[in-house]
């Protein structure tokens, strides 16, 4: 909850970290000199019971693409093995997430792309039916198809399978 309201608040050691691409640890949360430019993160964070912040960059080479949070309920400060440790983590949740990313848009364009060649297929069977039904040539077959569908606002892949499943009637595509 803490870091939904930062986002909607444009502030926080979150914001500041993602703008920045600087880690900042043991930052006391009752500090106003460590929390000047977000009061109204620190007195979320403080009512939620939580005493220190520290906060990591998630980094694509030196560049913050994010920005991971660390809350304590108690003073202690985070050690330097430990900071070095949480920027590990940072780095590997920094790799995870734009390989999650990366394997969504590869599996959105090999979707694209089975579609496209489907609704291709598809306009290729229609055209050939068409022209065998019209006695035309596939090139007439497919600028009546075209004309077909542009007349109705429908795709021309919808059209094509209509003819293919035998829903359309080919005498109501008029020819060239």
């Amino acid at each position: 909850m803490l870091e939904l309201s930062a986002v909607q608040h444009d502030q926080g050691p979150c914001v500041d970290c993602y703008e920045t691409g600087k880690a900042r640890a043991n930052i006391e949360l009752h500090d106003p000199a460590d929390t000047g430019g977000w009061p109204a993160f620190a007195e979320q964070a403080r009512d939620s019971g939580f005493q220190t912040s520290h906060v990591f960059p998630l980094r694509l080479r030196s560049r913050a693409v994010g920005a991971m949070n660390l809350f304590h309920t108690s003073g202690q400060p985070l050690s330097p093995q430990d900071a070095s440790l949480a920027q590990a983590l940072a780095d590997i949740a920094a790799i995870a997430l734009l390989q999650q990313r990366d394997i969504g848009q590869e599996q959105l364009e090999k979707s694209q792309s089975q579609r496209a060649l489907s609704s291709r297929i598809a306009i290729e069977q229609a055209k050939g039916i068409l022209a065998e039904r019209r006695n035309v040539t596939p090139d007439n077959a497919c600028n009546a198809l075209r004309a077909y569908a542009r007349s109705r606002q429908l795709r021309v892949s919808d059209s094509a399978r209509q003819i293919i499943d035998q829903s359309l009637d080919t005498d109501q595509i008029s020819l060239p």
